[in-house]
């Protein structure tokens, strides 16, 4: 986990320190392409009720369009696959659950939780590389153990510029929503992100 945040630190100030003439804060429009690493975080009071129990760090690939609305406020419309494989170690505690008679509980690890997310929101750039986010919309079931869900997101990055159109943007965010059939609530989760950003 420590890994991927130093590399997302020090692309942050990469761009803090470059003087290539990238500007992403401005009036064009961009496209990205990158991958994402999802870390769930722990929100529930019982050890088997936290989603870390159920889920093991997930990963994500996302298509990202940015329009400007003004010099500093772009519209962002978002879409991927993400993936939660179920956690090795997860088991069930059925000495607590009263069965009805005859049912016989199965004992094999769940499957993957598959999701299609389709979000919608904003993005501030506060300077010339940085940035703040907001977005939400849903996440859509790809497999029998997961459910459709609203999701929403916040966070924060930078552009790290490599020639006149191109960059690297590095961001981290807070997710909330996914739920499956083995956690219908929403959890939490640490969304570490890194993409190829073409500006036209």
């Amino acid at each position: 986990m420590f890994k991927p945040i130093r590399l997302i630190i020090l692309g942050i100030l990469f761009a803090f320190s470059s003087s290539v003439c990238f500007a992403q804060r401005g009036n064009q429009t961009s496209i990205s392409v990158g991958t994402e690493l999802n870390i769930p975080l722990n929100i529930g009071s019982v050890n088997y009720n936290k989603p870390d129990v159920v889920y093991q760090t997930g990963f994500g690939f996302n298509l990202k369009l940015e329009h400007p609305l003004a010099p500093s406020l772009h519209v962002t419309v978002n879409t991927g696959l993400v993936y939660f494989k179920s956690n090795l170690h997860y088991v069930y505690d059925y000495s607590a659950i009263d069965f009805p008679p005859g049912y016989i509980p199965h004992e094999d690890q769940p499957g993957p939780y598959v999701y299609l997310p389709v979000t919608a929101g904003l993005r501030y750039y506060p300077g010339k590389y940085f940035y703040l986010s907001a977005e939400a919309g849903s996440a859509f079931s790809l497999n029998n153990n997961s459910y459709t869900s609203f999701i929403y997101s916040g966070g924060a990055g930078a552009v790290v510029p490599i020639g006149k159109h191109q960059g690297i943007d590095f961001g981290v965010r807070f997710l909330r929503g996914y739920k499956s059939i083995d956690y219908d609530s929403p959890i939490n989760q640490l969304g570490l992100n890194v993409a190829y950003k073409y500006r036209f």
